[in-house]
């Protein structure tokens, strides 16, 4: 009995892991939000740190763009900068504090790929596949679904440029029921789970309805690097064989900077170290 525990507490949720942004490093997202801190002033004399923001994170709204998108990170770029020249002027600056309604990584159901059925709009009861989502803001975008009709160069009539339309679709949220997944077994909406298999060894998506399994698509495992990472071919003399990558080369031992540098040179010094004293 505590082996089957053991092994369901084991089992890992790898959809939590699909993710278009999964190679990018979390440092490069944190940036283009701009909610990394500007600058840390310490040693303060046992008073606390003072911090410096480029864009205070309770100031942050998600967008339901990706953040490193053009309009959206101009967005978060001018809302920085109105933070920080009110910081220089000693001006009260009020954060906006936005609830998050961010649907849990546990319960997120719906994928790139995906054929989902639109339930609002002028695309009621219409079919499509989801391009991409958005975890942050649980908006769902819909090729050729719920678009809006956009003039890419409006504010460049004055030049003469002639103006230039085109359909964007728009997002669509899971919260708000105004999309819900097809069930494949009669093509009907439905609410999906995540349920063990009966093998007790990976989690799959199944209607909640007619208790159906939906597979995910393969569209939902491609990121921004590549297609798919099975398909993924190294570059001889560009990229680093992964045997390269694991390999551990750091050995932890018992001693300063200054030590390993001298034992690696060859210098010997019979000098004790004086104690440190940190205030």
């Amino acid at each position: 009995m505590w082996q089957t525990r053991a092994l369901f507490r084991n089992v890992r949720r790898t959809y939590i892991e699909l993710d278009y942004a999964k190679h990018m490093p979390k440092e490069y997202v944190e940036k283009v939000k701009r909610t990394v801190p500007k600058k840390v002033y310490t040693n303060r004399y046992g008073a606390p740190d003072i911090v410096r923001w480029a864009l205070h994170p309770d100031d942050y709204v998600p967008s339901d763009g990706r953040p490193w998108e053009l309009e959206t990170f101009e967005k978060n770029a001018q809302r920085a900068h109105e933070y920080h020249q009110h910081k220089l002027s000693h001006k009260f600056f009020e954060l906006r504090h936005e609830k998050k309604v961010a649907i849990p990584p546990e319960e997120w159901t719906i994928f790139p790929g995906d054929l989902v059925q639109v339930m609002v709009g002028k695309d009621k009861d219409k079919t499509g596949v989801v391009s991409h989502v958005n975890k942050e803001t649980n908006a769902v975008f819909i090729r050729g679904r719920h678009t809006k009709l956009v003039n890419d160069y409006e504010n460049f009539s004055e030049s003469g440029i002639n103006s230039i339309y085109r359909q964007v679709e728009q997002p669509l949220y899971i919260h708000k029921g105004q999309v819900k997944l097809v069930d494949p077994s009669d093509n009907e909406p439905c609410e999906a789970d995540w349920v063990l298999n009966e093998e007790g060894n990976e989690y799959v998506r199944i209607s909640r309805r007619s208790k159906f399994q939906i597979p995910i698509p393969q569209l939902a495992r491609a990121t921004s690097e590549y297609l798919t990472c099975d398909r993924y071919v190294e570059a001889e003399g560009k990229d680093t064989p992964a045997e390269i990558v694991l390999e551990k080369t750091y050995k932890p031992v018992l001693k300063s900077f200054e030590e390993e540098i001298a034992d690696t040179m060859g210098i010997q010094d019979k000098r004790k170290l004086q104690p440190t004293y940190w205030y």
